[in-house]
Formats: structure tokens, sequence, C-alpha cells
């Protein structure tokens, strides 16, 4: 729980700077003066605490529709935020660097808008209005396509993973993958139903979840796995844990998980026999697991032991940078998720400075690793130039 609630209070800090700034430039760029600024003021303020608040009110609270209402409220409005105060940076540098465009555009816009009625008549700074007007359209019509993408463009991502040595026993092995799912403020048992109805449309051999699957308690969030009991796939369905589990007490949720059919993998393993083929499916736990249950450690080495002298070796892995390991001990292919590709703008950008494998197939010293998107979303409800998906990997020889 200190991890928790250190989570919120750095996230909240943020947030106020994030919100405060965007404001105080937009209020300048608008010209707004007198009690509506004391308003949006405190507005803004609101907000802020809106977001911790309702997070830790989705951890305690049974009124699961009141909590739904106010996560998407709080969690939005983080999201329309994130890109705001992106494009009010961006807003900032033309003010500053011009080149005569800005300012041509800003004399359209300003005389347009009068045109058609707009009581702003009284506005001195054309430039500063107009650039602070744009900010919010746009910023406005971002946050709406990314919503939009978050709840309706749910997607497949068809991958071929080639090796050369690959047993002709399992050349076509299908394997499902969903990640970063987080069942719990705003994703339910819903969402989950459609996920699964499309992993089970692709007749699996087997399927993966990697991690941070759920979002919050196991007392409060469990029945809405249920779904996941009704996935279907040859050789059974595979998870491991992510860091969201361990922020969510990932202790009681590992039973219901089992009890879903689910293997759990918690540095372990199991031998798949496909054919005269035999595959390993290792799991580790989340690479911050040892930092909050010792015997969560991760430890690729231990989730070898016994599959050494299999014909093909995976390693779920929710954090990418388990590769590093998991190439120095043999495995072939290591799927991953996590990253969520950066979930929405400015995201998608600032992630390459915090992760090698953000998305897709990658190769590292002859080890391939796959990193999803993710499946759901954390926070805000968006997807914007990082689409969700539900990955589909297929083993080939390079014949």
């Amino acid at each position: 729980m200190k991890v928790f609630f250190l989570f919120l209070s750095v996230l909240t800090s943020l947030l106020g700077f994030i919100y405060y700034y965007s404001t105080f430039r937009l209020i300048s760029g608008l010209s707004l003066v007198g009690p509506v600024v004391t308003v949006i003021l405190i507005g803004i303020g609101a907000l802020v605490l809106l977001v911790p608040i309702t997070y830790i009110f989705s951890r305690v609270s049974k009124r699961e529709k009141t909590q739904t209402f106010f996560a998407y409220v709080s969690f939005t409005n983080f999201g329309f935020f994130s890109i705001l105060f992106t494009l009010v940076l961006f807003m900032d540098l033309l003010r500053v660097v011009d080149l005569g465009i800005v300012s041509e555009y800003s004399q359209l816009l300003f005389t347009t808008l009068l045109r058609f009625g707009f009581p702003i008549d009284g506005i001195t700074e054309v430039k500063n209005f107009s650039l602070a007007f744009s900010t919010i359209v746009i910023a406005t019509a971002l946050s709406s396509l990314g919503f939009y993408n978050a709840h309706v463009r749910l997607r497949y991502k068809h991958t071929k993973i080639k090796d050369k040595n690959l047993h002709s026993d399992l050349k076509g092995f299908k394997i499902v993958q969903i990640s970063d799912v987080h069942i719990g403020p705003t994703i339910k048992e819903k969402f989950l139903r459609r996920v699964v109805a499309k992993i089970n449309v692709q007749t699996p051999d087997v399927v993966v979840i990697t991690g941070d699957l759920v979002d919050g308690p196991a007392a409060t969030l469990k029945h809405h796995l249920k779904p996941l009991a009704d996935i279907k796939s040859k050789y059974g369905t595979f998870y491991v844990t992510g860091n969201h589990e361990y922020y969510s007490g990932v202790l009681p949720w590992l039973p219901e998980i089992e009890a879903l059919g689910i293997r759990v993998l918690l540095n372990e393993n199991q031998i798949i026999n496909i054919g005269s083929a035999k595959l390993l499916m290792a799991g580790v736990t989340d690479l911050t697991a040892g930092s909050m249950i010792k015997s969560h450690q991760t430890n690729p080495k231990r989730a070898m032991l016994g599959g050494e002298n299999s014909d093909y070796k995976i390693l779920l892995a929710h954090q990418p940078n388990s590769v590093y390991e998991a190439n120095k001990i043999g495995f072939d292919l290591q799927i991953s998720g996590h990253t969520h590709g950066g979930q929405f703008f400015p995201g998608n950008i600032l992630i390459y400075f915090a992760q090698k494998f953000v998305a897709g197939l990658h190769d590292y010293k002859g080890t391939k690793i796959y990193v999803s998107r993710g499946t759901g979303y954390w926070g805000p409800p968006f997807r914007l130039g990082a689409p969700s998906e539900i990955s589909v990997l297929e083993l080939q020889s390079l014949d």
C-alpha cells in the first residue's frame, strides 16, 4: 500500500502542474478576467484531486456504477489535459517562432469567428487568442478520437515469427496474446467478454496473458474475470504477472486466476508436446516484483529449469527488458507487453526515450521479442497513435 500511495502522491503533483500550467496559459491567451477566472481555477483544482480520490474510491467502494462514472470523468480529464499540455507547449513555441504563417492564420481565424457572431470584438491580442482557441479545439478533437479508438477499435495484429531451426511439427503453431487489459476503474467484464470472443475466433493453439490483467483488488473485481473461463485453445492459457498486479495485491488474485483454468507461471514452465516436438512455455514474474514480495523476484533461469533441451523455448515476461536475461539463458522467443506503445499522444512519442523495445517484433542477439501495445488501457480511456491489439503470433520456418 505504501507503493500505491507514493504513486498517487507523485501522480497528483504531476497532474497539478500539468492542469494549472495549461489553464494559466490559456486564460492569458483568451484574455479572460474577473470572477470567471476564479471559478475556472477552483474547478481545475477539483479535477486534479478527483483523480486520486477516484482511484482510492475504486478500491474501497462497492457501488460499482457510481465508481465507474467518476472514474470515467476523472481519467478522461486526465487524458484531455495530457494532450492539452503538449499542445500548449507547442502554442508557446509558435508565439515565439512565427515565420509569418501563424499571424496570417490567427487573423483569418479571428475574422471568421467574428463573422459567426463570437463575442470577441474587444480582444486586442489576436494571435494569442487564436492560438489558445485553436489549442482547445484540437485537444478536444484528439481526445474524442482517442476515446473512440479505446472503446471501439480493438483489432488483431498478425505477426509471423520466423526461425530457421524451427521443428517441422511447430510450423504454423498459433499463439494469441492479450496484455495490459487493466480490469479496474473503467474496464469491466463487458470488455473482457468481447476480447474473449475475438480470441476464440482465431482458434489458437495456445493463449498467453502477459501481465497487468487487473488494476485493483480481487475482492471487488474478481467477478469481472469470469469471461476468461470461456477461452478455447488447444493447449491451454498461460499467465504471468505484471507490475500492476503487485500494486493491486497480487496474492489474492493468483488463486482466482487459476480457478478460471489458467496456468499461472511464477518463474516456472510447462513443456507442451506437439507431435514429436517439445515446446517450452515458461513465464517469469514482473521485473519489479521482488521489491514488493521477495519470493517473487523475477528469475528467468529458474523458469528454464527442465526445459533446456526443448525444441523451442518461449518466455512470457511482462516487461520487455527481461529479454537481456532471457537471451543469456537461451530462450528463442520472449512475449511481452507493459509499454502500451505509449497509449496516446504524446506518450506514443515519449515512450521511445524510456523503452528500447516499444511495440512489435524485434531481435536481440538471436532472441526474438514481441511486444504488444496492450489490449486495454491504463488511466485515461484513450488510444491515439498506439492502437490496442489482440496479438496473433504464428511460428514459421525460414525455409
